[in-house]
This record gives C-alpha cells, sequence and structure tokens, in this order.
C-alpha cells in the first residue's frame, strides 16, 4: 500500500468519527433525559441554631466553686509546666512574654499597670481576676478578652483549671 491510500483510510476513519460526534451532539440538544431544572441536591436537614449566651457557658452551668473545693493544689502545680514559658509565679518574679502570676487572684485585671506592656483588650476589660473570670480565660483566652496577646488556646478540662487556681489562690 502506498501512502494515498492510507491516507484515505485516514481520512474516513476520521471522517466518521466527526460524523459520530456530530450526530450525537445533536440528538442530546433535542432530546435531554436530564432536564435542567433547578433541583436541590441530597436532604433538607433543619438544625436547631445553639448560640451560648457566655464564652465557657454551656448546657449546664459548670460549678467552679465546687470544683475548686475539690481542687488538688499539687496538680494545679503540674498544670503551671505549660504556664512556665511565658510566666512567673514567684512573689517578685520577673515578667517574661507574660506577667508574674504572683497573687493573681482578686487583684485588678491588667494588674501591674505599667510594668507589664498587656493588649488594649485587656487593659479594657477591666475588673477583678476573680474565679469564674480566670475559669473563663483559661478555658478560651481569645474568646473571653477578643484581642489578647496571650497566644494560649486553653485548658479544657474544667477540673485542671479548677487546679490551677487552687494553685494559684495558694500562692498568696
Amino acid at each position: 500500500m502506498d501512502g494515498f491510500h492510507l491516507n484515505k483510510i485516514f481520512t474516513a476513519i476520521l471522517f466518521a468519527s466527526f460524523i459520530v460526534l456530530f450526530v450525537s451532539n445533536v440528538v442530546d440538544l433535542l432530546y435531554d433525559p436530564n432536564p435542567h431544572t433547578e433541583q436541590t441536591k441530597g436532604y433538607q436537614i433543619n438544625v436547631e441554631e445553639h448560640t451560648p449566651t457566655e464564652v465557657g457557658s454551656t448546657e449546664e452551668q459548670i460549678d467552679i466553686e465546687a470544683l475548686i473545693v475539690q481542687a488538688n493544689v499539687t496538680k494545679g502545680k503540674e498544670i503551671t509546666k505549660k504556664c512556665i514559658s511565658c510566666h512567673t509565679f514567684e512573689k517578685g518574679g520577673a515578667n517574661r512574654v507574660g506577667p508574674n502570676l504572683w497573687h493573681i487572684i482578686g487583684s485588678k485585671k491588667a494588674h501591674l499597670g505599667d510594668s507589664f506592656n498587656y493588649s488594649k483588650a485587656m487593659l479594657s476589660k477591666g475588673g477583678t481576676w476573680e474565679h469564674q473570670d480566670l475559669f473563663q480565660f483559661l478555658t478560651k483566652p481569645q474568646a473571653y478578652i477578643k484581642g489578647t496577646r496571650m497566644a494560649f488556646a486553653g485548658i479544657s478540662k474544667p477540673q485542671d483549671i479548677a487546679d490551677l487556681i487552687a494553685y494559684l489562690q495558694s500562692l498568696e
């Protein structure tokens, strides 16, 4: 076979392919088994929205005072290992990335004033560090004081927070 016959065979195959493609597209235009109507895929599931009223609030309110009564100061001191890279706990201890936490319970928020560079959010929070405030702050610092510089994610177990608060209270 010479090149001329091969070209005719190749052209015939190519032409037949184009005919099949053309007929297929025309048929799809004339008859569409899946009409394009506005349908929602999936199932509609109605979910009741739940918005907590306060940071740290849950379905059943946690009684932090009852947890503190049962708290273990020794475990609280162990938990401070998460904190010592940024905070000190000794009386007159130096400030690090975070302020010294000696005698924090009952003290004003941003209690060191000008001797530590607090965020504007912390300075504007106001009030004193009571058990409930510390509990909410230690659960999720960014949620309790939006804009705080504290990069810590928080402590998830309420009893661990109570143990830590009991340790902080023992420093007085």
